[in-house]
């Protein structure tokens, strides 16, 4: 007769019971991850909205001062909280391009794994005055200005505006000769 240890037994089967498959170990791990990245919009979703709030006059301006200029001369692309103008005629490679939105600070940063071969970070951010735009030239390095107002940013690309289009009038007329 072979004799058998009752309590083995038993705890080799509780301790099978308790083994996860695979599948629900990866869904578990998986819940878990969505759960960080769901937090972290919570996180941010107050200041997005206020971002977007804080955006909506400087929107109107960069409407109507777009829309002033020919479709030729001009690309917009005008969100909620940021616009992207773009100000280049096809026979001048001599482009400028702006990317506008409501000023912020960072406050910290924490890297998480996104995806094979990239980070993705995930940054505090917190409200600061004014307005931030990246101006960028041709092919040339970007430059960071800050503006206290929205006035301020109208007043600054339209004159930059101005000076683009009349250059690409100007050169239009002259091959047109």
């Amino acid at each position: 007769m072979i004799k058998v240890d009752l309590k083995l037994v038993i705890r080799i089967i509780m301790m099978e019971k308790a083994e996860v498959n695979p599948k629900d170990k990866i869904q578990k791990l998986i819940q878990a991850e969505l759960q960080k990245w769901e937090d972290y919009d919570r996180k941010n979703e107050g200041l997005r909205a206020r971002q977007v709030a804080r955006f909506q006059p400087l929107r109107s301006l960069l409407d109507e001062l777009t829309a002033s200029i020919e479709p030729e001369y001009i690309k917009a692309i005008i969100l909620d909280d940021r616009a992207t103008i773009e100000v280049s005629h096809e026979n001048n490679n001599s482009s400028m391009k702006w990317t506008i939105e409501p000023n912020y600070k960072i406050q910290g940063r924490q890297q998480e794994y996104w995806r094979l071969n990239l980070w993705q970070d995930k940054v505090s951010l917190e409200e600061a005055p004014g307005f931030k735009v990246k101006e960028k030239q041709g092919d040339d390095g970007e430059r960071a200005l800050e503006f206290g107002t929205a006035d301020e940013v109208i007043q600054c690309l339209a004159q930059e505006m101005a000076k683009r289009v009349a250059f690409y009038r100007y050169t239009k007329k002259q091959c047109g000769k």
